[in-house]
Order: structure tokens, then C-alpha cells, then sequence
């Protein structure tokens, strides 16, 4: 089938084969994107009211909606194939990733917890999987986990089944009854018995067994050894096999692993939360000793990746400043606004302020906050309380529309306030996140350590504190700090926001997702989230379900970010007219974002119109250069700038904008890439290799360098093809 058209699907390469037929790798030619396309076999085809099961099936199936669970985009017909089209994932199964031993504590739980959390999804949804091993996990390039194949066994149960015994022996047990792979089957799937979602818990259990020790739990030399070993044996404890591991989770596979599925967790919920407690423990040093074990619990480091670094979406520059303007923990907890002396009328406006915040970040709720601040001041000139709140409140907008005036008031504010109050926590959160800006993370942990020192159970001092640590590549101790501001702030979703931006920008995006749903569980129209969880449904390659999310804030906010990620998904979806008239909306909503700008000059050169997208790169330069003079960060739009002159063919100030970006971050992922893209559209090809080279060894996503415009010229070259491509880790 390679090279043949189906529908409007071209098929480039078969990528394997299974149960429920071959896979290959096609381009949608409609959306101009690559998904994977699954053609059935020709005894299901064949079959009406199995493929009248199969139709039914697969459309609950599509209905599932979790980040850690393989989209499935379509059932179609086309040509004489019956075939579905799924999102195309590159990486590696987890069955090629276990290595001997079993993965270390951290990667166990970056697995095991997003693999709990799509079995819950799915069993909610009264989907259960029937077949799950480590051949049905995928794990992505950037670390995300996938389950694939959910619910398909069902999809196939009328008529004779095989099974899969990982091994050379295949068996049948009767028609219609067993099915799955015998090593990971439960025992009342052995023995024909009707199963629900506690089945699928016994096989995750399995699957943790494997991946803490890099053994199965039930063996045997042929499929009736193992079959047997499962429906008699008790396996040895996962901690008592590996000593770093702790205690509890030995017993959490211990319960995933009882024979009587009325002792086993009833729910995949349950073992996600308890993974997720027992993380944190492990994190905060915190581990249940196991008895007899006289050693304290060992930290997991987490790699050190810096925590700015954007992962680029479409057009490749709205991501950073996206993930910056999910707000910042500045506003105070409810009770803080009560601890100094205001007179009335000045307290009413710091109430109505504090509530405008807590809408979130559109412009409208900032600016209203901002009057209300300024009004109390009014009243009261010399109140250093309130002096520290609008330094607060200026240091966050600052983030987003950065004005070089104001920077000079937030100082004046701040320090006017601590020459009257030197434990003010507004005042110091304003200093530390200002430093957050300049890429001073030590200073920014130091005013975070004067919060708490005034205010130990202030959630702000935290945030801040976990940010600036994160800063400075101490991942695991800024995770545990974040992760207290949440503990403390409560039902303040501030904090929660800044955790899972700050997961997002470690690549977590599992992580990062749950907090944004578990925030909208409890604030369902919360822009922030529903911006940031849409682009995370927009990075995975999951536009039709961002999309709508995208449209309702528009029509309900008239939120430029909303309006800007919408344009990026109708780019990623080639419906570049409509990705024209989006971005141009963004620019009505806020003109003076270069984002946009930028953006839409991308959006010209996709939809081949030359004269414009030079117009709207020239006006781009402009609009950087505007936000560079009101006190931008340079570490992050000198980049952008420099890739707006390299199109305009200016290449010795882009090289000049790069030189100076090197200079400040000389061995980040990301101005590496904006060097390689600069030399890559000056044509200076060993330059641009070297540099995107030295970006991708740094931790800059091979996946989304293909699709750039830096690269058009190279994209055949079998070196660049070489670079790009995941290499295979014997």
C-alpha cells in the first residue's frame, strides 16, 4: 500500500502490525498533517455485524479525551479499505524502555502515575482495556506517556481469539472467552470469567511489577507455567527485590496483584492518588523507612532542564509568553488582606481589587485591579501595605505588557513600603518577581525566603521560592516548594497555576494537564486553565479538541490568548484564512503584542503570499523592538527578533540579536535553536547543523525542528534528516 492514496489519506510507510491489523504512517492531505492509519483486517471487513461492532466501538472509544490516551481521530471508509486514523506518535514502546533492573525511582513515577490516570479516565467512561502490557505503552520523544490500543480487544471479542503469550507458544481458549496476553492477564480472565475494570488493575499491576524490577512477577517456560504461576503464586515485593524502592509502593503492586479482584484497589483513581502522594513524600525526603532498613530514603533528582525553555507550538513563538502569562502567585491569600491597618473605604477598593484578580489574567481584570489599588492608595498615600499590594499587582502585569516605567515604579513602591515595614511580603514578592524577569533566580529565592520569614504560612512565598529554585536548575527542591504553595493556598488556584505552568515547562505535560483539569473542576471557566489545557491538547496534535475550548473564550472574554492559540491550531490544521483572520483578531483585541505580529507574518508565508508576510515582518521587528525598549526580557524576544530580521534578509543585525542572546544564555536549548534558525535561513548550512546540534544535545525537541521555516532548504539533506531523527538506543 505504500505510496497509494486512500480517501484523502497518502500512505508513506508501514510502521507494524497486529491484532487488529497493519499500521502505517500517511499524510492527511486535508489538514496537511501525519497521523497513523490502522487498516482492518480483511475477516473483520468482511463480517457486517462485526464491523457494525467495530463502528460502535471505536466511536466510544474516540469520545475518550485524556493526554495520556492515543487519539483516535476517525472511522472511515474509503476505496474499498475500512481503516481508522489515530495521532501519530514518534518514541518508543515501554517494553523496549524497561531496562534490566527496572527504571529509577523518579521515571518510575513520570510513568506509572499518567498510566494510572488514563486507565481512570477510561474506566469512567466504562471503557476498559482488556490488554494491557508494555508493548501498548508508548513513550513520546518529549516524555509523554500514551496508551494505545485501549478497548480494541473488546472490539474484536466475536469469534475465535489467539493469545499472545509474549513468547512461541500461542494457545487458544475457547471462542468468544480469553483474550489479552497471558503474562499480563488477570486470573479471572484466565479462567473465562466476566471481567471489569479491576481486571485492567491487575495487569497495571504487572506492568509497575516490570517496570520497578525489570521482571515479570509471574514466569514460567511455556503460556500453561505462567498461566499457572499467575492463578497460585505471590510474587516477591517489588522493595524487597530492589532496596531503594519504598515500602508503600510495594504495597500498592502487592494490592494491584491480589488474586480476589474484591482486594484489589477498586479503582484506578485510587492508585493514582496514592503514586501521587508517595511521590511527593519521596520528593520531600519523606519516604516510609521499610523495616529494618537503618539508611534514610535517597532523593531522585530530576534531570535539570531549564524551565523557560518553550516547547514551540505552530508557528513557533506564542508558547513562552503563553505559559509566563498563566499568572504568578502575587495575589494575597483571603485572610492576609485583613493583617494591617486600612481604613474602610481603602479596604472596600483592596477587596474589590483582590476579587478582579482572582478572575484571572485577562487585561480587563488586571486593569480594574489596578484602578482599585490606585484609588486606595489615593486615599491613603503613605500606607505601606497598600503600596506593596500595587507593587504586587505591577510586577504581574509586567510579565505580560512590560513597560519600562513601570519597572521603575515597582522598585519605588516596593522599597518605599519596606522603609516603613521591612516585612511587608508584597513588597519583597514584587523585588523577587522582578528578579524572576532578569534571570536572577538567587535573588528571587532570597526575597522568597523574606516572605516566609515575615509570613511562614504565606502559599506566595513558596511559588515564588519553587520558581526561582527552578530557575537555577534545582528541579526537584522547586517542585517540592511549589507543591507546599498549593498544600497552603487552599481554594486559591493561584498557586495550582503556577505548578502546572511550571510542569509544563519541564515537559510534564501529564502532570501539567491534570492540575489545569483539577482547576477547572473547581472553576470551570477559569481562562488561564482553559487556555493552557487547550494548548496542551494543541501540542499533542489534539486541535479538534482545542479548538472549541479556544472559540468559548473568545466569545465569553475576547481573550487575545484565546484568540492567538485558536490562529496557531487552524495553522497546524493548514486552514490558513481562517489562521489570517484569527491573528488579525488578536491584534484588534491587542495591538501592542508582537506575538501576534510575528505570528501572523508566519501565517502569510504558509499561505504563500510573500508581500505580506514581509509587510507584517517588518512591523514585528518593530514591535520587538518596542518591547526590548519598555524592558522586556532579552533572553527570550531577542531571540524572536533576530529570526524576524533573518526573514527580512537582514542578516547582520539577526546574527548581532544572537550574538548578544548567547552571550546571556550561552548553553540553553532554546537560543541555540534561534542561532541554528538564524544561519539556516542566511544559508550558512555547517553553521546552522553545528547549532541545532549543540540545541537538541541541550534538550530542544527534535520533533518540532522538521516543521520549521528556518529549515525548508534542508530538509532532504541526509544530515539534517539525521539529526532530526530519534536515534535507536540499542
Amino acid at each position: 500500500m505504500i505510496g497509494q492514496t486512500i480517501g484523502h489519506y497518502r500512505i508513506e510507510e508501514k510502521l507494524g502490525a497486529g491484532g487488529m491489523g497493519e499500521v502505517y504512517l500517511a499524510e492527511d492531505l486535508s489538514l496537511e498533517r501525519w497521523v497513523a492509519l490502522k487498516v482492518l483486517p480483511r475477516e473483520m471487513a468482511d463480517n457486517q455485524e462485526r464491523l457494525n461492532r467495530f463502528r460502535r466501538e471505536a466511536k466510544t472509544l474516540a469520545s475518550l479525551s485524556h493526554p495520556s490516551i492515543v487519539t483516535i481521530y476517525s472511522v472511515e471508509h474509503a476505496d474499498g479499505v475500512h481503516f481508522l486514523t489515530m495521532e501519530r506518535l514518534r518514541g518508543r514502546t515501554l517494553r523496549e524502555l524497561i531496562p534490566e533492573g527496572g527504571v529509577n525511582v523518579r521515571e518510575f513515577f513520570e510513568i506509572a502515575i499518567p498510566l494510572a490516570d488514563a486507565l481512570a479516565a477510561a474506566h469512567d467512561q466504562g471503557v476498559i482495556h482488556r490488554d494491557l502490557k508494555p508493548s501498548n505503552v508508548f513513550v513520546t520523544d518529549t516524555d509523554t506517556v500514551k496508551v494505545l490500543d485501549f478497548g480494541l480487544a473488546k472490539i474484536q471479542s466475536s469469534g475465535v481469539q489467539g493469545v499472545d503469550t509474549h513468547g512461541p507458544t500461542e494457545i487458544l481458549t475457547g471462542e468468544g472467552r480469553v483474550l489479552g496476553t497471558v503474562p499480563y492477564m488477570s486470573p479471572e480472565q484466565l479462567k473465562g470469567k466476566e471481567i471489569d475494570n479491576r481486571s485492567d488493575i491487575f495487569s497495571l499491576g504487572i506492568v509497575l511489577y516490570q517496570l520497578a524490577t525489570g521482571d515479570l512477577p509471574f514466569n514460567g517456560s511455556s503460556s500453561v507455567e505462567v498461566q499457572s504461576s499467575i492463578l497460585r503464586d505471590t510474587p516477591a515485593s517489588v522493595d524487597v527485590l530492589r532496596s531503594e524502592i519504598p515500602h508503600h509502593l510495594g504495597r500498592i503492586v502487592a494490592a494491584c496483584l491480589e488474586k480476589d479482584p474484591e482486594r484489589r484497589y477498586q479503582s484506578a483513581k485510587d492508585i493514582r492518588n496514592e503514586l501521587v502522594r508517595l511521590r511527593d513524600e519521596v520528593t520531600t525526603g519523606e519516604r516510609e523507612a521499610r523495616p529494618g532498613s537503618e539508611s534514610p530514603g535517597r532523593r531522585f533528582s530530576a534531570r535539570a532542564i531549564w524551565w523557560v525553555g518553550a516547547v514551540l507550538l505552530a508557528v513557533g513563538i506564542l508558547a513562552t509568553w503563553i505559559w509566563l502569562r498563566d499568572g504568578d502567585p502575587l495575589d494575597p491569600p483571603q485572610a492576609s488582606i485583613e493583617t494591617h491597618q486600612v481604613d474602610e473605604a481603602a479596604q472596600e477598593l483592596l477587596d474589590q481589587g483582590h476579587l478582579f484578580e482572582l478572575r484571572g489574567d485577562l487585561k480587563e481584570n488586571l486593569n480594574d485591579a489596578e484602578e482599585r489599588y490606585r484609588r486606595a492608595l489615593q486615599l491613603e498615600p503613605e500606607n505601606p501595605y497598600i503600596e506593596a499590594r500595587l507593587a504586587a499587582l505591577l510586577a504581574r502585569i509586567q510579565i505580560q505588557y512590560p513597560e519600562e516605567e513601570r519597572i521603575t515604579e515597582i522598585r519605588q513602591l516596593a522599597q518605599s513600603a519596606l522603609d516603613s515595614d521591612s516585612q511587608l511580603p508584597g513588597a519583597w514578592l514584587s523585588l523577587g518577581q522582578l528578579s524572576l524577569l532578569e534571570g536572577d533566580g538567587q535573588a528571587a529565592e532570597q526575597a522568597g525566603g523574606e516572605v516566609l520569614t515575615s509570613a511562614p504560612e504565606d502559599y506566595r512565598g513558596y511559588t515564588l521560592r519553587g520558581e526561582a529554585l527552578l530557575l537555577q536548575d534545582r528541579v526537584d527542591e522547586g517542585l517540592v516548594q511549589l507543591r507546599k504553595g498549593v498544600e497552603l493556598a487552599g481554594t486559591d488556584m493561584r498557586a495550582r497555576l503556577t505548578l502546572a505552568r511550571s510542569l509544563r515547562h519541564l515537559g510534564r505535560t501529564n502532570d501539567a494537564a491534570a492540575e489545569y483539569e483539577a482547576i477547572l473542576r473547581y472553576s470551570p471557566d477559569l481562562p488561564n486553565a482553559l487556555n493552557n489545557l487547550g494548548m496542551i491538547y494543541a501540542m499533542q496534535g489534539r486541535c479538534l479538541d482545542a479548538v472549541p475550548m479556544f472559540r468559548r473564550l473568545m466569545q465569553v472574554h475576547q481573550d487575545e490568548v484565546a484568540a492567538l492559540n485558536l490562529a496557531n491550531c487552524y495553522v497546524s490544521m493548514g486552514r490558513y484564512e481562517d489562521a489570517i483572520d484569527t491573528f488579525k483578531k488578536a491584534l484588534e483585541i491587542a495591538p501592542d503584542q508582537p506575538f501576534a505580529v510575528h505570528a501572523l507574518a508566519e501565517a502569510y508565508v504558509k499561505a504563500e503570499d510573500p508581500e505580506a508576510a514581509r509587510l507584517w515582518y517588518e512591523k514585528a521587528v518593530e514591535a520587538y523592538d518596542a518591547s526590548l525598549a519598555a524592558g522586556a526580557p532579552r533572553s527570550q524576544y531577542l531571540g524572536w527578533r533576530a529570526i524576524c530580521a533573518a526573514m527580512l534578509g537582514r542578516y547582520d543585525e539577526a546574527r548581532a540579536n544572537i550574538t548578544e542572546l548567547l552571550e546571556i544564555a550561552p548553553d540553553r536549548s532554546t537560543p541555540l535553536f534561534n542561532a541554528a534558525q538564524v544561519h539556516g535561513l542566511a544559508g550558512h548550512r555547517r553553521q546552522a547543523f553545528d547549532y541545532l546540534q549543540r540545541a537538541i544535545e541541550a534538550g530542544y525537541p527534535r520533533q518540532e525542528v522538521e516543521s520549521d521555516l528556518a529549515f525548508r532548504a534542508f530538509r532532504e539533506d541526509p544530515e539534517f534528516r539525521a539529526l532530526i531523527e530519534t536515534p535507536v538506543v540499542p
